[in-house]
């Protein structure tokens, strides 16, 4: 009996050391027996095998395997509209003139384009406030370049699209391709990681693929910079965008009333209060100024936006007074219940702006500073 049981563990041992021995030869010579795809994650790069391989130790869990197939959304099959020719219900400025303000990421955008047309890497990341028109500027430099522009958001991209998009720039008739991924941070980190080489060496398992410029917009820039600081190593150019100044909308405000309701009497002090309104935000004052088209009251259009003063909303002025009433600095969860909100809408809707403009303070708790208190007096 005990003989059987020693032969037991010794063929377990000798199946142990054949099978350590073939994921040596695998690894050696690059293969995968378990890649049903035939894409060899393996080979990408050095330091993509050991980020992975620390994720993997890490998480416990299988050795990314990269499984492409055809797109099931086929845009061909959709029925097309044959009714009255669609509204023009946007406008988007045209040429860097219309883009106003920006000038420092205008002339980033400008010097990439000259490396582009060079042969040299002209990859960028736009790290903005929402509603600060990055797809826009992402549309004019293609547009600059004559370059096709291939659309994505970050969490559409999934290993099934990775190739559609792949073959779309290699099969591209165009001199110059952009690749514009907007939020960027929401992208399946297994698809980045298989990204990075392809925009750094624009191949993959010893397939070439066609140069082309990688483009990239967040409004979570953290989020890579703790996920994937790999992939912004890649990217050579970052361009941040400043908040816009109140002379700033009302400029855009003015331009976009010229260009979709030239025939409409909206007022300079109109267009004035819409500019110190919205926060500054562009999107925001659009979407006042389009109110006032229809309903032709500014106080109106205000109240039913719940806009109290200098932009900020009733749900801004309760925060303010709660945390002019706490007897001690709050935390974003505690403050967010309070206010009857989720604590991911009040970091990204409402403390960036509140802090920026020096209503409340983090400490790093937040707190309300004299401002606040000074606000809270002036609209009781």
């Amino acid at each position: 009996m005990g003989l059987l049981i020693a032969l037991v563990v010794i063929g377990f041992m000798i199946f142990g050391v054949f099978k350590i021995i073939g994921k040596t030869i695998n690894i050696i010579f690059g293969t995968n027996t378990n890649d049903k795809t035939g894409i060899q994650v393996s080979s990408v790069t050095d330091d993509m095998e050991v980020n992975q391989l620390a994720l993997d130790e890490k998480q416990n869990i299988e050795p990314l395997k990269v499984e492409i197939k055809d797109s099931k959304f086929n845009s061909s099959q959709i029925v097309e509209y044959q009714g009255a020719e669609l509204q023009k219900f946007e406008f988007r400025p045209q040429t860097w003139q219309q883009f106003i303000s920006q000038d420092f990421a205008k002339e980033q955008a400008q010097t990439i384009a000259k490396k582009v047309k060079r042969g040299i890497r002209g990859h960028f990341i736009l790290s903005a406030i929402k509603g600060h028109g990055k797809t826009t500027f992402v549309e004019l430099f293609a547009k600059s370049l004559g370059a096709k522009l291939i659309q994505r958001v970050g969490k559409q991209v999934e290993e099934d699209e990775l190739l559609n998009i792949v073959n779309e720039i290699n099969t591209s008739s165009e001199k110059f391709v952009v690749l514009f991924i907007d939020e960027i941070d929401t992208m399946d980190w297994k698809v980045l990681k298989v990204l990075n080489p392809i925009i750094e060496q624009f191949k993959i398992n010893g397939k070439r693929i066609k140069p082309f410029i990688f483009a990239s917009a967040t409004i979570n820039k953290h989020i890579l910079i703790k996920t994937n600081p790999d992939t912004l190593d890649r990217i050579p150019h970052h361009i941040q965008f400043v908040r816009y100044s109140a002379e700033n909308i009302t400029q855009i405000i003015r331009q976009y009333k010229k260009e979709l309701y030239p025939d409409e009497n909206i007022s300079e002090e109109v267009i004035v209060k819409i500019g110190k309104s919205c926060k500054f935000n562009p999107r925001t004052s659009i979407s006042l100024l389009e109110d006032f088209v229809v309903i032709n009251d500014i106080k109106k259009v205000l109240k039913d936006r719940n806009i109290i003063k200098n932009g900020l909303t009733k749900l801004d002025i309760k925060i303010l007074e709660v945390l002019n009433q706490a007897t001690r600095p709050m935390g974003a969860n505690a403050l967010a219940m309070r206010i009857g909100i989720g604590e991911n809408q009040y970091l990204r809707e409402y403390e960036p702006f509140l802090v920026e403009f020096g209503y409340i303070a983090r400490i790093p708790s937040r707190v309300i500073t004299d401002k606040g208190k000074k606000l809270l007096e002036e609209i009781k």
